[in-house]
């Protein structure tokens, strides 16, 4: 019998209840770039709306001590569960704290902080820049933080996708649809996906929905905030083969340190 599920509808997540399905999906083509950097600048690192793990974990198994921060209770049962299956020198590295990264105090300081493609969940500019002070207050005075973003410029008005089916376990499947909506002028972005469980007979066993939005960050949106946080961008790429930015990339990526004025 089909089950419905209806996800989160509060506008932010857009993983609740289906965090076990996010790897499953997720594109990972960003983990070597974050290694190399990772080798480059050294531990410790945080990891910000670490989701399931899904970097973190690479970069522990690499030798490197993470903190990952993240707020939503399905995607941190996932990593919770990586971290029980994890080698002990793998676990001994990784620490997972549920928190918000719009406004979070850990009490210490890093010498790498990431946040792979997230800081749209941080809805409004106070949000934003809440998060950028936050980051600005945990890092190290030499330390670098990579932030990951898609233009807003670049971002669809309306795209729809369908993912191909991917095997469990226990012998059902998961395909992915989803629908995403921008709204230029008000700078939003809303998600809305449909996790389909099939079984063997191709019969629709669940089927589950989670809506999320996100901000849309146009470029002088982002380079105001670095400025008010009292950051300074020291390279600019146009995606993880870091090739250099240019206003046709699709993605923007800004290794950032410290400024040496005060703000």
């Amino acid at each position: 019998m089909m089950r419905e599920e209806k996800g989160d509808q509060n506008g932010r997540s857009g993983y609740d209840g289906v965090g076990r399905f996010y790897d499953l999906f997720a594109d990972n083509s960003d983990i070597p770039f974050f290694l190399k950097y990772a080798k480059k600048i050294g531990s410790s690192i945080l990891d910000l709306a670490a989701g399931t793990g899904r970097i973190t974990f690479a970069l522990a198994k690499d030798g490197h001590e993470v903190v990952a921060l993240e707020n939503s209770q399905s995607m941190l049962e996932v990593a919770k569960q990586k971290l029980k299956d994890a080698s002990s020198d793998i676990a001994n590295k990784v620490i997972l704290v549920e928190g918000d990264m719009t406004n979070f105090n850990l009490a210490r300081k890093f010498e790498l902080v990431i946040i792979p493609n997230s800081i749209g969940h941080a809805m409004t500019d106070k949000e934003q820049l809440s998060t950028l002070q936050c980051i600005h207050n945990h890092l190290t005075d030499n330390g670098v933080f990579i932030l990951d973003t898609y233009p807003g410029e670049m971002q669809y008005e309306h795209a729809e996708f369908k993912e191909n089916p991917v095997p469990l376990p226990d012998g059902t499947t998961v395909e992915r649809h989803g629908e995403i909506r921008s709204n230029m002028l008000n700078k939003i972005m809303i998600v809305d996906l449909q996790y389909i469980v099939r079984d063997s007979e191709q019969n629709i066993v669940k089927k589950m929905e989670v809506v999320s939005s996100a901000a849309l960050l146009y470029n002088e949106d982002i380079d105001l905030l670095i400025s008010r946080s009292g950051f300074v961008v020291v390279e600019e790429l146009g995606g993880f083969d870091e090739q250099s930015y240019s206003s046709d990339s699709g993605r923007r990526i800004l290794i950032l340190k410290k400024s040496k004025e005060k703000w």
